[in-house]
């Protein structure tokens, strides 16, 4: 039997829209808010249908492969398809269950030497049935835990049906899906309001979803005229900590050091502890460092983000930033707070202040 090629979320998304399925499906991967997307829409899928509602079981916890597999075999009410969703099952994970890939089929050795048979092998009721499995039926193994692929079970998935893997999208990836769901829900956005969102939820796209729902809300009737500008992405999309690294990182390039100790004072009064905001800003620093070296070694833009593993529009920001200072300037803000980082951690000085008295032993640095 052929392999079958893996689904992504594109994939997956297409079969649900032409309403074919095959038998089975394992769901998993590292985004969640896209598996419980396409999760929603299977499910209104079929729950939209006549009878729709009589013909789909939900199956959690701790359930043996017989149980599924009588479930599965069920036929459907009045109906020409049903479909089973088994969510984090625990023959799919890893520690559980077998541990044998597909190819090995060695019996394994129990107390004593003697050989167990195939039988006492928990997953073997439901790779049997993936042999054979009901037309009528659509079996989803959803599993936003993970699974180990060298499971049987897996193995057996991936010959049978599909394995749709759910990836975190990153940089244009992003852009591209906040510029969709924007359309789909009739949210008009200036171009750099919708980058502004994207930065400010750090590209976590449950994040961007609730920020578009709120922004909708917000404008009630949205219009080309009435849409999401910039200030209102500011003033209504909460700043991450790196925006505000990003802001007093701007306020020192520009030499207004008052700024940055008003952003940094503002932050800590909000409830952010001295040391790890030091602990940001150096980081910040390096990046910046780091990025010069790129830009330097003549590395290509498109490599960056891999380079520095950030974000594409992180590294925007970081680009446009970097042309605020010099290097020499950036090497001297770096030891300061270093400087300032070991004297906390010995007790030679408190947070706050010899934070505070870092950045303007770095102004005082730039006259």
């Amino acid at each position: 039997m052929k392999w079958r090629v893996p689904m992504d979320y594109s994939g997956m998304k297409a079969t649900i829209q032409r309403d074919v399925y095959a038998s089975v499906y394992v769901i998993f991967g590292d985004e969640p808010f896209l598996m419980q997307e396409l999760l929603d829409e299977l499910l209104r899928s079929f729950t939209e249908k006549p009878g729709g509602e009589f013909n789909v079981d939900r199956l959690e916890g701790d359930l043996s492969a017989e149980s599924v597999v009588e479930m599965a075999q069920a036929p459907p009410f009045m109906a020409d398809r049903r479909l089973v969703i088994v969510r984090d099952f625990t023959l799919l994970k890893a520690g559980k269950g077998s541990e044998s890939t597909e190819g090995d089929s060695s019996p394994s050795k129990g107390k004593g030497g003697a050989a167990k048979s195939k039988g006492a092998e928990p997953e073997v009721p439901l790779t049997n049935y993936l042999q054979n499995p009901s037309p009528t039926t659509c079996l989803i193994f959803y599993s936003p835990s993970g699974v180990d692929k060298r499971k049987r079970l897996y193995k057996a998935i991936e010959k049978t049906g599909h394995t749709v893997e759910i990836k975190k999208p990153t940089g244009v990836e992003v852009e591209a899906w906040a510029a969709q769901r924007a359309r789909t829900i009739g949210l008009p956005f200036e171009p750099e309001a919708l980058s502004m969102l994207i930065e400010r939820t750090g590209e976590d796209i449950g994040q961007i979803a609730l920020e578009m729902d709120k922004l909708y809300t917000f404008l009630g009737e949205p219009t080309a005229q009435r849409r999401v500008t910039r200030e209102r992405v500011r003033r209504l999309v909460p700043a991450t900590p790196e925006d505000n690294i990003f802001a007093i990182a701007d306020s020192l390039g520009d030499r207004r050091i008052d700024r940055a100790l008003t952003i940094a004072r503002d932050v800590i009064r909000q409830g952010q502890h001295p040391i790890p905001l030091l602990f940001l800003i150096l980081r910040h620093v390096r990046q910046l460092l780091r990025l010069k070296e790129l830009m330097a070694a003549g590395v290509r833009k498109n490599d960056w983000g891999k380079e520095l593993k950030l974000p594409l529009g992180v590294i925007r920001k970081l680009e446009s930033q970097a042309g605020r200072f010099q290097t020499d300037d950036l090497y001297r803000l770096y030891h300061r707070l270093t400087e300032a980082d070991v004297a906390i951690k010995t007790g030679a000085g408190e947070a706050k202040q010899t934070l505070e008295l870092c950045l303007l032993a770095f102004g005082n640095d730039r006259k």
